[in-house]
């Protein structure tokens, strides 16, 4: 990767596994919040799709800049393909003033998406907030895919849950089947086998998340991974095997009764544009508002980018601040 523009007081590289501390106290710096050394390690080092980001570094070595992505395995019409969730954004204070005519911002962006687009990924996707939207179309030159809406419904409102619920904290191979089963109901969703829900749901240090499962026998009908936040519990997962959707209700009845036992009183679903769990959700009625902000990327495929955002799987997941 290149330099920052003609002759510029930094370079804009590859990260490397022993940037994470200087990376880490970049955004200490930037938003004054800390970054766990245990929450980077599990986004990042132990992710089961590896990782990627750039970093600017200064000519005295100092990481003033960084560009993160969280790769993901996408089942794209049955194919499986790597997708990028672009986020971990950085620049300190100082950063701005170095290079004459060059932004820090923008050459970390045109860095990352170059490479990823070399590798043959179909699209990146992000969620920005408001201010940092404008950043990411002006500078990232990203598109807007549309606006993520809620659906909040009382938990009261579900039917009773069916019987043959089981909760915990992770998954067996008793999912196993369960993940196959799925693949053929979604045309555009991120891989959710075994390795990768223990990963998202169960490994994170810094979250907690609660699995519900139906079940019968020892095979696993439906499942789904919830988080709850004070009286919300935010549906960040699910998976059934009917292509219909005809289990996810009696799935997410199971679910409200767990997270009524967890003191919450709401679920909150993502409107999802297709898949069972558009239907489903569509039909639970519930408040429908605007969660305050976009999901946008860059489009390499277009083809691919059309069967996510008209048929995708669109679950919480997919974010990591949830």
């Amino acid at each position: 990767m290149g330099e920052g523009g003609g002759v510029t007081p930094y370079r804009v590289r590859a990260a490397t596994v022993e940037d994470g501390p200087r990376i880490r106290a970049l955004f200490s710096r930037a938003y004054g919040a800390e970054w766990p050394e245990e929450d980077w390690k599990w986004k990042f080092l132990r992710n089961p799709d590896g990782w990627f980001g750039v970093v600017a570094e200064t000519e005295e070595g100092e990481i003033v800049g960084n560009f993160s992505g969280w790769p993901m395995q996408f089942l794209l019409a049955g194919d499986r393909r790597r997708v990028y969730s672009a986020g971990d954004v950085a620049t300190a204070p100082e950063a701005r003033g170095l290079g004459k005519n060059r932004n820090v911002y923008a050459d970390m962006a045109t860095a990352f998406y170059d490479s990823v687009q070399a590798e043959g990924v179909p699209f990146t996707i992000g969620f920005p907030h408001p201010r940092a939207h404008e950043i990411s179309r002006r500078l990232g030159r990203t598109r807007d895919y549309f606006a993520v809406r809620e659906v909040r419904v009382p938990c009261e409102a579900f039917p009773p849950a069916p019987p043959g619920v089981e909760t915990g904290d992770f998954v067996t191979e008793s999912f196993d089947p369960l993940w196959t089963a799925a693949c053929w109901t979604l045309p555009a969703a991120a891989v959710r086998d075994r390795a990768r829900s223990n990963w998202r749901f169960h490994a994170r240090p810094t979250r907690y998340y609660r699995m519900v499962r139906l079940v019968s026998g020892r095979e696993d009908l439906a499942w789904a991974a919830l988080s709850v936040v004070g009286e919300d519990a935010i549906v960040a997962d699910f998976l059934g095997r009917d292509e219909e959707g005809g289990d996810l209700l009696p799935l997410f009845s199971a679910v409200a009764a767990e997270a009524s036992r967890l003191g919450a009183r709401r679920l909150k679903f993502w409107k999802s544009p297709g898949g069972p769990g558009g239907r489903t959700i569509e039909k639970l009625g519930g408040e429908e508002r605007d969660a305050g902000f976009w999901i946008v990327g860059r489009v390499f495929d277009e083809e691919g980018a059309r069967l996510f955002l008209r048929s995708g799987h669109f679950v919480p997941s997919l974010w990591d601040v949830i």
